[in-house]
């Protein structure tokens, strides 16, 4: 559904589609063979959250602007999407016309973060929803893989929200991580 409407959106403006993809994995082998001047991809990927896929491209040296969209407008989705290194965010729930907005914007070297994101709370561990679920998995002492299988995603995916989730609690280990999320109240 979300390609239909950006699509629906992009037909008769100045933009093309130079292809699509199910997965993070295929937008980025996507990106490396059409090499576009712009990325625009959905949060939610079956194997892994656009961020990653952000962040791996930007360490590939990828420059062009990458948008991302979300159907829900979560708490520091904005403040997470710019420590990947995307240029904008949109809501898919919004209109036609704000995708295009948002579009030309980071086309033209501006930045575009939906103002309906609302912002992190001061001293509030700054997780993703997907960190949350990893956090939840690991205090009750799942593995890596056993995270992996739970939630549908690769081992990979999972070391990297594992780190980013200890970085973000300020924790080397996963039970200072425990610890530090239950005096945040998050768990």
């Amino acid at each position: 559904m979300a390609r239909s409407w950006v699509e629906l959106a992009l037909s008769g403006s100045e933009f093309r589609v130079a292809g699509n993809a199910e997965t993070g994995a295929g937008a980025e082998e996507l990106f490396e063979r059409r090499r576009p001047d712009l990325l625009l991809m959905d949060y939610r990927l079956p194997d892994r959250v656009s961020t990653e896929v952000t962040r791996r491209l930007r360490r590939a040296g990828v420059t062009a602007p990458i948008v991302l969209m979300t159907a829900n407008p979560e708490r520091g989705f904005n403040e997470l999407a710019k420590e990947a290194g995307a240029q904008g965010t949109v809501l898919k729930t919004g209109r036609q016309a704000e995708l295009l907005e948002a579009l030309r914007a980071v086309a033209g070297g501006e930045t575009w973060f939906d103002v309906r994101f609302p912002r992190r709370e001061r001293g509030q561990a700054a997780l993703s929803p997907r960190e949350r679920e990893v956090l939840q998995l690991i205090a009750e002492g799942a593995t890596n893989p056993e995270i992996a299988q739970t939630l549908g995603i690769t081992n990979e995916t999972v070391k990297t929200l594992v780190a980013r989730t200890l970085a973000k609690l300020g924790a080397r280990r996963r039970a200072e991580a425990v610890s530090a999320a239950h005096e945040l109240g998050l768990l």
